[in-house]
């Protein structure tokens, strides 16, 4: 039997939008259920805390960029200058574009061209800028998913009509927000996000001025934990634009609902389980530390020095290995938080011994069910 479909009142090629519920109910009603008795999450302060710098990381590690997050500590805190003025505009205008939306204003068409201007400062081509209207785009935009000369890319809506679809977006985003619930709220933000992306109202930077919308859009309804949707993109980027382009083809969002509903709840399990572990550690974490925490709990597999440092260098700008022990291991060693185990056969970096570790659990004492994606 054919299920359901829930027609949005958002048009893609000028067909319907729509949306199967049974395909993510399920979904929902977990993560309905995981941030019961969750308090520090929902609130503003989490969020501040998330922003920056680890969302800062992972938007735009999103398109490709490797800024590990004591460089962007450093910039941000004007701690450290870099002579690559494009990296360095790529983290402070994301840093500026968080602050501005935390302000918590309307979501709108001369809000949005504010934030746009804070997310782009400096990192537009001066061609981009003489085929720019007053709010988007006079030129066709194309999207390249592929190095392949033979794929062919995917177009952005026609220029004449971006207009047009950014008003009926922007009628979805400020209308029917009563009575949601918090996942249906982060819901609305990632059909938004999605529609942001398919409309393509910019020559650049789309992908990060849409998701920093839909952050946006949680922020003005107080939907604080799910945040941190940025990392859990980041861990899925190949998956993250093939759903794009399955939606576009079928006009079902359910696909991209999904992906997302799944990774958030991944992340948000994280989360909680760093929390316990700072609640349980008498020593200050660090920004290096979370990162850390992060990614080993991502990784899923058996862990081993080397292990970690061909996680860490996929992500980010490469380092040797002694200076990812060094900089991200050692410490969480020191601190407890990471348990060295047997050495394994193969060496790690010059004379120094590869070796098998884990995170210690006795440090965590709160409920399994919390942690139950993460398998540890």
């Amino acid at each position: 039997m054919e299920k359901e479909r829930t027609k949005l009142p958002l048009l893609v090629d000028d067909k319907p939008l729509y949306v199967i519920g049974d395909d993510i109910k399920a979904k929902s009603e977990e993560l309905e259920q995981f941030l019961e008795g969750m308090p520090y999450m929902n609130s503003k302060m989490f969020s501040k805390n998330v922003l920056y710098s680890h969302e800062i990381q992972a938007n735009n590690n999103i398109e490709g960029y490797s800024d590990d997050v004591d460089l962007i500590d450093s910039i941000i805190l004007r701690k450290k200058n870099i002579s690559d003025e494009a990296r360095r505009l790529r983290i402070i205008n994301l840093y500026n574009g968080y602050r501005y939306i935390l302000n918590n204003k309307e979501i709108n068409k001369d809000n949005l061209k504010e934030l746009y201007r804070l997310l782009s400062d400096g990192l537009l081509d001066e061609e981009d800028k003489v085929n720019m209207g007053e709010y988007y785009r006079n030129e066709p935009v194309y999207i390249f998913f592929s190095d392949r000369l033979d794929v062919e890319p995917d177009k952005g809506v026609d220029p004449e009509r971006v207009e047009e679809y950014m008003n009926i977006l922007f009628d979805y985003i400020n209308s029917d927000n009563e009575n949601l619930s918090a996942t249906e709220k982060f819901i609305k933000s990632q059909i938004m996000h999605f529609y942001f992306v398919y409309i393509h109202p910019y020559f650049d930077i789309n992908g990060r001025t849409s998701r920093t919308t839909a952050m946006w859009y949680l922020l003005n309804q107080k939907d604080y934990p799910f945040i941190i949707f940025n990392r859990a993109i980041q861990m899925h980027k190949n998956e993250y634009y093939k759903v794009i382009r399955d939606v576009k083809k079928f006009k079902n969002v359910s696909f991209f609902l999904n992906y997302m509903l799944n990774n958030v709840h991944f992340e948000l399990e994280k989360e909680h389980f760093m929390e316990v572990i700072n609640q349980n550690t008498p020593e200050v974490l660090t920004s290096t530390d979370y990162q850390t925490m992060s990614y080993i709990l991502s990784m899923r597999s058996t862990l081993t020095y080397s292990d970690f440092a061909q996680f860490y260098n996929l992500r980010n700008e490469k380092k040797n290995k002694l200076t990812i022990y060094n900089e991200m291991l050692l410490p969480l060693v020191e601190k407890g938080i990471i348990i060295e185990k047997d050495f394994t056969r193969r060496g790690f970096s010059g004379v120094h011994q590869n070796r098998f570790f884990e995170l210690n659990k006795a440090l965590y004492d709160d409920d399994p069910a919390k942690i139950k994606l993460l398998n540890i």
